[in-house]
């Protein structure tokens, strides 16, 4: 075994693996960390009385410190709003010994809070009393059927990207598919969540989660060509690793740390359950602001998208100097996606009637040359196919057709190279080009011996 083999072993394994990996740090820091011990950080609590709230605020602070926000108010009925306003995550009238809450904001935030008042309620002669202002809906007995709903619709549109990167659809073809998944995912969950009393019906639900669906869904379609092999780490870092424990659905945010807090209204897992809480149990308030944020995320993902078709022409226009007349047909429109590596675990088998070319585009050194342009013709001159070499010189056309096309390569400041072939079914034919400043560029195709082996590895 030579030196080098080791090496290459390492690099293989490294860039195979890298996305179990990334997953297993990422579990550990982003759920482990924040849920091993909940605790309160910066929970907003309404006191009655200026005085009562001072003293409140000192206790808390000596037995939790920095977990939470005190703030006075007159009296019960402003306790009682300040709740219902979602302006304090509970409240506490220390005439009665009342808690007032909302199990809507999270069950486990109710737990906490009655672990933490009942000293307080008995150390002034007290039982502790506790008043559910926000319940939720009486399928929802854990508090967490909204979370689990949302989360039906957060990773499909991912999965999607995926398995339409390997489609053989056109761009737009492709977006209009994630649109579609969106509304029927959004559909299927609204309907199975209404007949089981997780939620109340209100139209304005389904709004929140198709948008929740394209957030997700555009804005990962439109980092695909600039992330390329890392979209899978970069996805799912975004939208599950960082999303999951801001979201507030499985733990209420005021118990993970603050770091997780601070990602609540910025992420869209975290904004559509800010959303939707608004919508079914607080009369919309805080519903139009996270709303607002969904729809930036989707405006994101389309200006990623437009941001890309716009390179895509520019560096088109640039590789265009020198070619015949047949590279100014229609464009090739898996241009956007086709050096991108995606998740293995979620690729699609491609089919073995395929006729396909595939090769890489060099200089006389033998250094790649990323963005040549590459033009499949038929028989007659029409183009078929035109895209840019990948940043390691490679391309790949499939579905030709059973007649011979003409191969063209061609690169700013070289001659252009031109071969003629034919594609088999069910087999990758090779086809190389070596392109020079001078006139010494040409086709390198691998001899039948070579094929067939590379065809057996």
């Amino acid at each position: 075994m030579s030196e080098e083999q080791p090496k290459q072993l390492a690099r293989k394994l490294v860039s195979t693996l890298w996305f179990p990996m990334f997953f297993i740090v990422g579990f550990m820091v982003c759920y482990l960390l924040p849920f091993h011990a909940p605790q309160p950080r910066d929970m907003s609590v309404a006191v009655v009385g200026e005085q009562s709230a001072e003293r409140l605020e000192t206790a808390l602070n000596r037995s939790v410190p920095d977990g939470f926000d005190v703030t006075a108010v007159p009296d019960e009925q402003a306790a009682r709003q300040s709740v219902n306003d979602r302006e304090a995550t509970a409240a506490y009238d220390p005439a009665n010994g009342e808690l007032f809450y909302g199990s809507a904001n999270g069950k486990a935030s109710m737990q906490m809070l009655r672990q933490v008042f009942t000293p307080v309620a008995q150390q002034s002669g007290q039982q502790l009393t506790t008043t559910d202002l926000v319940p939720t809906a009486p399928g929802d007995v854990m508090g967490t059927g909204l979370f689990y709903c949302l989360m039906a619709i957060n990773i499909p549109p991912y999965i999607a990207v995926m398995m339409l990167l390997r489609a053989e659809l056109t761009t737009r073809q492709k977006l209009g598919s994630l649109v579609g998944v969106g509304v029927l995912g959004t559909l299927i969950v609204y309907g199975t969540a209404l007949s089981l009393d997780v939620i109340h019906n209100d139209p304005l639900l389904l709004l929140v989660g198709f948008l929740l669906t394209q957030a997700i869904a555009w804005t990962t379609f439109g980092l695909v060509p600039f992330v390329k092999q890392f979209i899978p780490g970069v996805a799912m870092g975004l939208f599950v690793l960082l999303s999951l424990p801001s979201s507030g659905g499985a733990i209420p945010k005021e118990l993970v740390p603050g770091f997780f807090q601070s990602l609540h209204l910025v992420m869209p897992l975290g904004q559509a359950v800010h959303a939707m809480r608004g919508i079914l149990y607080f009369d919309g308030t805080g519903a139009l602001g996270a709303t607002l944020g969904l729809s930036a995320w989707v405006l994101l993902g389309v200006a990623l998208v437009v941001l890309n078709q716009v390179l895509v022409r520019r560096r088109s226009r640039t590789g265009s100097a020198g070619e015949s007349a047949a590279d100014t047909g229609g464009g090739y429109e898996h241009v956007d996606d086709s050096d991108v590596t995606v998740d293995p675990a979620l690729e699609a088998p491609e089919p073995v009637h395929r006729r396909t070319l595939a090769g890489s585009v060099t200089d006389g050194s033998g250094a790649a040359v990323p963005g040549a342009s590459v033009t499949v013709t038929d028989g007659r001159g029409v183009q078929l196919a035109r895209m840019l070499t990948s940043p390691d010189g490679g391309y790949k056309v499939q579905e030709l057709p059973e007649e011979p096309v003409t191969v063209v390569a061609s690169a700013s400041g070289m001659q252009p190279a031109v071969d003629r072939l034919a594609a088999r079914v069910g087999r990758v034919e090779r086809c190389d080009f070596l392109l020079d400043p001078e006139a010494g560029s040409r086709s390198v195709r691998p001899s039948r011996v070579d094929a067939a082996m590379a065809g057996r590895g």
